[in-house]
């Protein structure tokens, strides 16, 4: 295994609009720094063409001896990341979704940052938006994220993050249970309780299409299901020992009204929708 070997997974379902650019993104990124990399596509039993248009790439790709691409039954998108770390070679993985870009400077920033900061396991960076404000926690353009933090707000969605492949021998892999929204969370909770995890604080990934980040479709389209694989993980997170009770109480009373306020700005956009319709 190279010590200096990145290894980058994007779980694949049904992307055949988006997958082309989310690749594009990764192999432009990889090739900007200079470490080894393979990009692991991991299909999960698409129905469109997804398959066909990957294959295709690959074919025609200089790059293709660094590209595999794994297909499976459907299982989730826990199940699809799972995969790809299992068969990982890298001493770092990174994740992409299929319908996100990586934003240019993110690899060759944030590789950096962990190869210039040996203490550092993980860092992770903003995903839609240019900067994480300071309404929850005080922000800095580098700011170490710990569980106390994790469990009022995700700072580490995956697109945007950055680790070294040993902490899975403390953290363990994503939860697969949680098939409908929220097992980022399985794995970023002890990722941010057992780890050094850092937030670089600036924009490094995107969607394609303009999707919001929540409320509008795929899985975080449905905020119920999202609730409920959030205080799944916050319950886990205090039988575990990584939050205290009271932490866990004031954590779970948060995470309901933050979901009532969502689900209220989303039934006002539909309301919208229908009006102009």
């Amino acid at each position: 295994m190279c010590i200096e070997f990145i290894s980058v997974i994007i779980p694949v379902y049904n992307a055949q609009s988006t997958i082309i650019e989310s690749i594009n993104s990764v192999v432009n990124e990889c090739e900007s720094i200079p470490f080894n990399w393979e990009l692991i596509l991991i299909d999960d039993g698409s129905t469109d063409s997804s398959v066909e248009y990957i294959q295709e790439y690959i074919q025609q790709s200089e790059y293709a001896s660094s590209i595999r691409l794994i297909t499976q039954a459907n299982q989730g998108v826990a199940a699809a990341r799972n995969r790809g770390m299992e068969i990982a070679k890298g001493t770092f993985i990174a994740f992409n979704d299929s319908d996100d870009r990586w934003l240019p400077g993110k690899m060759k920033e944030q590789m950096t940052f962990l190869m210039s900061h040996l203490e550092v396991d993980m860092v992770c960076g903003c995903h839609g938006i240019d900067k994480f404000p300071n309404y929850l926690k005080k922000m800095t353009d580098v700011t170490r994220i710990t569980i106390q933090d994790m469990v009022f707000k995700n700072y580490c969605s995956p697109p945007t993050v950055v680790f070294r492949s040993k902490v899975l021998e403390k953290t363990g892999l994503f939860d697969e249970i949680m098939r409908n929204g929220g097992e980022e969370t399985s794995l970023f909770f002890p990722m941010t309780y057992y780890c050094h995890c850092v937030l670089l604080n600036r924009k490094v990934a995107e969607s394609i299409s303009g999707k919001l980040h929540w409320g509008q479709s795929g899985l975080s389209g449905n905020l119920i299901n999202m609730e409920k694989g959030r205080l799944r993980n916050l319950k886990m997170a205090y039988k575990k020992g990584y939050i205290s009770f009271f932490l866990y109480c004031c954590a779970f009373f948060f995470s309901i009204v933050k979901f009532l306020r969502r689900e209220c700005i989303q039934q006002c956009r539909k309301l919208k929708n229908r009006v102009r319709i």
